[in-house]
């Protein structure tokens, strides 16, 4: 699925709009990354407050020790403080169960078909909302095993050692468990040793370690990019998913921002490898899709209070302007004398043509 690149000269003419506004000191500060990222994804120098909001919670569950320590009972809903902030933002939250896997450190934590089923559940749950007239979406993935997997997936996309992406494991109650972080590591361990280096793309990362919630995540962010939404993120679930996004199509994870990201190995290296601006917020880490739930009012207050300042008002083109731009251009004929009177020859090396690919546009 090809998807577009956003236009980043709506985002050079929104800043540059930005600079002119009749205030005094700096302007809005680091909250101009909101005002420029917003401009290319909306493609417009005056992004607005998004007008339909929609929030996709992904959930699925790893057996084996890519869950150790989460699956025991919990004695409240861990996803009730994400519904509650949804209620606090006014933003519609649907919860999407992408399945259960086997342990990875076994076999392969889905069959292909697995792997083809969850990729089109994502892209109709992308569709579902598009279709219902959202113009963002706040993404989150979670459940058992579900950031050992980003972990696994990140390393090996990355070429990064996966100890490097693996943190120290805080329980709810506040505890450090390094034997929980030891039988994680352990089982990335064995998962990449049982796979014996599978290629670097989305399907064999997919099967062998990803599971069902990136997978789901991935194929909802190609399906948003290929039809102009924008997504946030914030947390090493949904930036592993990102990052997977790039093998479907290079333009998929520069619809995707962060303006808080938790800060996790996983979500710093993933974010530098699609490129993406950097965060406004102060890194809350209270789990997948609370920090993007908490930061959509802040970014909303920006978008409104950008089209609040004043500006100078824009200058009507006069009719000596379209004159001088419809003069044609005086075209020098090879071998034409310069104004000292010699010769000029043209450059054989000025005709060549540029064979080289396109690069992908820097976020």
């Amino acid at each position: 699925m090809k998807v577009p690149f956003p236009d980043a000269s709506f985002s050079i003419d929104a800043e540059g709009r930005l600079q002119k506004a009749l205030v005094e000191g700096t302007g809005l500060g680091q909250l101009d990354k909101i005002v420029s990222w917003s401009a290319k994804v909306q493609q417009t120098d005056r992004p607005s407050p998004f007008r339909n909001v929609m929030g996709l919670a992904v959930t699925a569950k790893h057996d084996g020790n890519f869950a150790a320590g989460e699956d025991a009972s919990h004695d409240h809903d861990p996803n009730q403080l994400l519904t509650q902030l949804a209620q606090q933002a006014k933003v519609p939250l649907e919860f999407v169960d992408a399945g259960q896997c086997v342990a990875a450190e076994h076999e392969p934590a889905l069959e292909h078909d697995a792997y083809i089923d969850i990729l089109e559940r994502g892209r109709q749950a992308a569709d579902r909302c598009i279709d219902s007239g959202a113009d963002l979406l706040i993404l989150g993935g979670m459940g058992p095993g579900t950031t050992t997997a980003a972990i696994a997936v990140t390393a090996h996309l990355t070429r990064t050692p996966f100890v490097d992406l693996s943190p120290r494991i805080y329980r709810p109650n506040g505890v450090i468990d390094d034997y929980i972080w030891m039988r994680r590591t352990a089982a990335i361990r064995d998962a990449m040793a049982r796979a014996k280096g599978p290629k670097r793309n989305a399907a064999e990362t997919m099967t062998h370690f990803g599971g069902p919630a990136i997978t789901m995540a991935a194929a909802i962010i190609v399906a948003a990019g290929a039809r102009r939404t924008p997504i946030l993120i914030d947390g090493p679930v949904g930036h592993a998913a990102a990052l997977t996004s790039r093998d479907f199509s290079l333009g998929a994870p520069k619809w995707c921002y962060a303006p808080d990201r938790i800060p996790h190995p996983v979500v710093k290296k993933a974010a530098g490898q699609a490129g993406m601006i950097e965060p406004i917020g102060p890194g809350l880490d209270i789990g997948e899709g609370c920090a993007s739930m908490h930061s959509f009012p802040g970014l909303q207050s920006a978008l409104r209070l950008v089209n609040e300042l004043p500006y100078l008002p824009d200058e009507p083109e006069t009719s000596a302007d379209v004159a001088e731009s419809n003069e044609p251009e005086a075209i020098e004929e090879p071998g034409q004398a310069d104004e000292h009177g010699e010769g000029v020859s043209p450059d054989p090396q000025a005709t060549t043509t540029d064979g080289s690919e396109d690069t992908p546009e820097a976020n």
